[in-house]
């Protein structure tokens, strides 16, 4: 709503007033000019009484209808200015929600765009869990990526079928649906999970006139969604959907800036920014947190390469990098950095540790090898180097320096009579 709104409202609540106290008024004239008339007249005084009785007891009688209906008219426009003001607070948050789209929708990644327009919704219509589904590929499966709300950790990563349950339901019809009582979700999701639920409100996300996923709200009443949340909720759709796809988008070019192409592996510019953060939390404690870099590479690449061509180079690095990554713990990161060098980070790894991961790399190595035709295999060995930090350097730059020197180390045949330093020490 906008001020010419409010002003047309305005101006004709003040006619409605003006004409129902001008009637008043006559009402009250005419009763006088009666009053007046058959006082000065010939009739008897008992006929004259009976008349001002009648014309007083009228005009009360009057005066209270009058006052009924003002009375109900002044709660109808109260509201009436009521529904006016909140369709102006809902037409504002609306266009928060457009103005979050043009200043964070290609600079927020899709967790942090949800979580802002999730808390959004939450002012407009209350829910006690909120979900987001994608489809997949295949049209096949919805998945809950983003959830918040209670019970919120239960819901992630949760898939149904994209036919079933109020969200299948939203998807397949693509148009706004609410369940009061929630039956087909209660059998889908886990019941940790949709024990509180009782209702939901659920709306399709369009992109290019398909749909691509399905925002659902649920409540923790039979009658927490209304029709008003209905008509809301759609408003509400066309708007968030472009939000979520330029964070899509942007997150989506964000993981290419940060991926290696070839092999899926996180790349360098990847690999220093965790190892940043990996020193931040070993500098807090120094005694207490180990932290290792390996830096490694793979043996007579080049010759490989050359001899069998480019495409069979591919496929060494590719198998290179599962089978390295296969070994590596969990909380291990692994990236390719140029050519046939990788680089992992191993928080927590002690010498010791460092080289039970070497050797169970080395050992996968050797049980198993790399196809480079139908008749042609080959097993590949690798070199490494490590540098532990504290010991070896306190940033990333001085421990993926001394983890390469090492490395090249162990490819020298004469080790042991050469003496390596870093390249800065030597100039």
């Amino acid at each position: 709503m906008n001020k010419s709104r409010t002003d047309n409202f305005s101006k004709s609540t003040a006619v409605l007033f003006a004409n129902s106290y001008f009637f008043l008024a006559l009402i009250s004239l005419g009763a006088l000019i009666a009053t007046f008339i058959v006082s000065n007249s010939g009739q008897s005084f008992r006929s004259k009484l009976m008349f001002f009785a009648a014309v007083v007891l009228a005009y009360i009688l009057f005066c209270l209808l009058f006052y009924y209906r003002q009375r109900q008219k002044n709660r109808q426009r109260e509201r009436e200015i009521a529904d006016l003001l909140r369709q102006e607070e809902i037409e504002n948050r609306l266009l928060a929600l457009e103005d979050a789209g043009k200043f964070f929708g290609a600079s927020l990644k899709f967790p942090d765009m949800f979580r802002l327009v999730s808390s959004r919704i939450n002012e407009l219509i209350p829910f006690v869990s909120c979900a987001l589904f994608l489809v997949d590929e295949d049209n096949t499966t919805l998945e809950i990526v983003c959830a918040v709300g209670e019970n919120a950790r239960d819901l992630l990563n949760f898939e149904i079928p994209s036919h079933k349950g109020l969200a299948g339901k939203t998807f397949l019809e693509q148009e706004v649906r609410h369940e009061e009582k929630l039956l087909s979700d209660k059998n889908l999701l886990p019941e940790a999970a949709s024990k509180n639920f009782e209702s939901g409100l659920a709306v399709p996300l369009f992109r290019n006139g398909d749909v691509f996923g399905v925002l659902t709200l649920y409540g923790n009443s039979e009658v927490s969604f209304n029709e008003n949340s209905i008509e809301l909720i759609e408003a509400i759709g066309t708007r968030i959907a472009p939000l979520f796809t330029s964070s899509m988008s942007f997150e989506r070019s964000l993981n290419n800036a940060l991926t290696d192409s070839l092999t899926n592996l996180p790349n360098e510019r990847a690999f220093y920014l965790v190892l940043e953060n990996q020193i931040a939390e070993s500098q807090r404690n120094r005694e207490g947190r180990h932290l290792t870099v390996l830096a490694i590479d793979i043996k007579n690449f080049t010759e490989l390469n050359q001899k069998f061509g480019h495409s069979t180079g591919d496929k060494i690095l590719s198998f290179a990098a599962n089978t390295i990554k296969g070994e590596l713990r969990r909380m291990d990161f692994l990236a390719r950095s140029n050519s046939d060098q990788f680089l992992a980070v191993l928080p927590t790894a002690s010498d010791e540790v460092t080289k039970e991961i070497i050797g169970r790399i080395g050992k996968a190595f050797i049980l198993n090898s790399c196809e480079f035709s139908e008749r042609e295999k080959h097993h590949l060995q690798l070199n490494f180097g490590s540098a532990t930090f504290w010991k070896d350097g306190e940033t990333a730059s001085q421990l993926l320096q001394n983890a390469r020197l090492r490395k090249q180390q162990t490819k020298s045949g004469h080790n042991k009579k050469v003496l390596w330093f870093p390249q800065e020490y030597v100039n």
